[in-house]
């Protein structure tokens, strides 16, 4: 029987043992995550039957050198490192996963991997990844043999599909698992016969102050880099901050997917690809795609090339659009967007309404968008940049979520968030609520929702989702509580209360959340992560992006 003081207890019971100063055992962590039944590792204690949702989900999100690692190290910065003896780490191989992302190194000869943490969120997520993985691996590998003796034999079952039959594996699932494992599966499914996982894990610095200087380093950056291109100093700007990705803003102000839409079409031709037809149901008004929004999206598939890549940036240039990416310490890219800008773009999504272009002309205000960090990591970010600029006028948070009462494609918008970490309650003017001018073709708009941000996704199981269902917390994520947890250390002359209502009402800025809906896992028993959002949710995607920059136009146009 699931309970949430099981879920206290595996993560007192890792976070005490990470504070050893020699490795652990992920076997050792093992059992206090599957005492949990977390809703993403339903069958964690099944010994004959697979959790591929589980092994998928962590799969995506470590890099493929798992299966060869050793010894996972994680700390903040390459000082860090060098301090417990393991000098130059980023001389070590960059490695990356697919769907997280994390700076790491790996190296070859010493079987060691290299993970940059830069907040406590960090830490719960590669420890639940890990346990997961090596779970299913080892339970995986023990089936394998018991069922082939030899490495022939496997490989002959894989080849005729008699191991689906064999290990009563779905086709789906297994489909899904070699796909997740890549272009290489052969060899890492041959790994996974050969033997088991022994993972150990070691935590090198964890205090408070590690994770500040982690997110001081990686500010360091935006602040040099934008000084060097501009001579002016961000300390002296007035910022939107936008928490989202780093695409659909600059999509809707370049405009560079419509205006390559021929060529875009023209390689879904030559590649025969199934999008096509869904291109052909958008031109015939048989699907209710947004033509603008599809563009964009298969736009993301094709700008690396390089006929998009020097357009792309002599388009960013000419509308003062500053990219920055990370630094070594913190993987988490920003844009930074004039306003002024907007009112020239001649390209500028037809969608977005400026009413007073010559005032706009004047601001001197900046968009600072940033790829959505990782939970606790937002409350680092956003207590930095409220330290460094002079002065923030609006918070903006676009996200994906776990949902309990909708769909995928749905939006919603909270007027509550109830944070893990903290165990607050935030109560906040959510300017979305009442600010939202662009229809949802595809699904609903739901407002006035409340939301819980939780600790890691592996976190979770039916009795504290039916307590969050009880209190009507129906939106699950990750970011919006450690950000306004931040937000309360601007509105308050105290720091950061526990346990208690906190009323951001007065907050000192604008603040806006909007989340779409990525995954019913709850309702529908479907794994959070297992697939991607791809098309079916590309368009709340663009409506929150429009959303977020009709606002911030809004603001500037009567504040000038």
């Amino acid at each position: 029987m699931s309970s949430i003081e099981n879920i206290d207890h595996h993560v007192r019971s890792y976070r005490s043992a990470l504070k050893s100063s020699l490795e652990i055992t992920i076997s050792s962590l093992t059992n206090s995550q599957l005492r949990i039944d977390s809703i993403l590792h339903p069958l964690g204690k099944d010994p004959k039957n697979i959790d591929f949702s589980a092994l998928i989900y962590s799969i995506l999100r470590l890099p493929p050198e798992v299966d060869k690692t050793h010894l996972v190290l994680m700390g903040q910065n390459p000082q860090v490192f060098t301090d417990a003896g393991f000098p130059n780490v980023t001389s070590w191989k960059k490695i990356t996963s697919r769907a997280r992302r994390r700076t790491r190194y790996f190296n070859p000869h010493t079987h060691i991997g290299v993970s940059f943490i830069s907040s406590i969120s960090d830490v719960d997520d590669i420890v639940n990844l890990l346990i997961a993985y090596q779970s299913e691996w080892n339970k995986f590998h023990a089936l394998l043999k018991s069922n082939y003796p030899t490495l022939q034999a496997f490989r002959q079952a894989i080849k005729s599909g008699k191991i689906i039959t064999d290990l009563s594996i779905s086709p789906k699932d297994w489909q899904s698992f070699l796909l997740a494992l890549g272009k290489n599966y052969r060899l890492r499914l041959k790994r996974i016969y050969l033997r088991p996982q022994d993972i150990r894990l070691r935590l090198l610095a964890g205090s408070w102050i590690d994770y500040t200087k982690t997110v001081q380093f990686w500010w360091k950056n935006i602040n040099l880099s934008y000084s060097s291109q501009t001579n002016e100093h961000l300390s002296q700007k007035r910022i939107y901050l936008v928490s989202s990705n780093l695409h659909s803003l600059s999509n809707l102000i370049t405009g560079l997917p419509r205006i390559y839409k021929s060529t875009l079409i023209s390689y879904l031709k030559k590649e025969n690809s199934p999008l096509l037809e869904t291109w052909q149901k958008i031109q015939s008004g048989d699907s209710l795609i947004p033509a603008d929004d599809f563009l964009s999206f298969i736009f993301k598939n094709y700008s690396h090339l390089p006929e998009f890549q020097s357009d792309l940036n002599s388009s960013c240039a000419r509308s003062g659009i500053i990219s920055i990416p990370s630094s070594d310490y913190l993987d988490v890219n920003c844009q930074i967007f004039p306003i002024s800008s907007l009112a020239k773009c001649k390209h500028l999504d037809p969608r977005l309404k400026i009413s007073k272009a010559p005032a706009l002309q004047r601001s001197s205000a900046l968009i600072l968008n940033i790829d959505y960090p990782l939970g606790f990591t937002a409350y680092h970010i956003l207590n930095e940049i409220l330290e460094n600029v002079g002065k923030v006028c609006g918070l903006y948070i676009l996200g994906k979520a776990a949902v309990l009462n909708s769909e995928i494609g749905d939006v919603e918008i909270p007027k509550v968030v109830f944070d893990e970490h903290t165990q607050n309650s935030y109560l906040f003017k959510n300017c979305f609520n009442t600010f939202f001018p662009f229809p949802n073709r595809q699904g609903s708009i739901l407002t006035n929702q409340k939301a819980v941000s939780v600790l890691s996704a592996f976190l979770e199981n039916e009795a504290l989702m039916q307590k969050y269902m009880e209190n009507n917390l129906t939106v699950v994520e990750m970011e919006a509580g450690p950000y306004l947890s931040a937000v309360t250390e601007a509105t308050y002359d105290q720091q950061l209360p526990r346990n208690t209502i906190v009323d951001l009402n007065s907050a000192p800025f604008d603040i806006g959340i909007i989340n779409y809906t990525s995954d019913t896992p709850y309702s529908q028993a479907k794994n959070l992560g297992a697939g991607s959002l791809e098309l079916n949710g590309i368009e709340p995607v663009y409506l929150g992006s429009l959303a977020i920059l009709q606002r911030i136009i809004n603001l500037e146009e009567s504040s000038l």
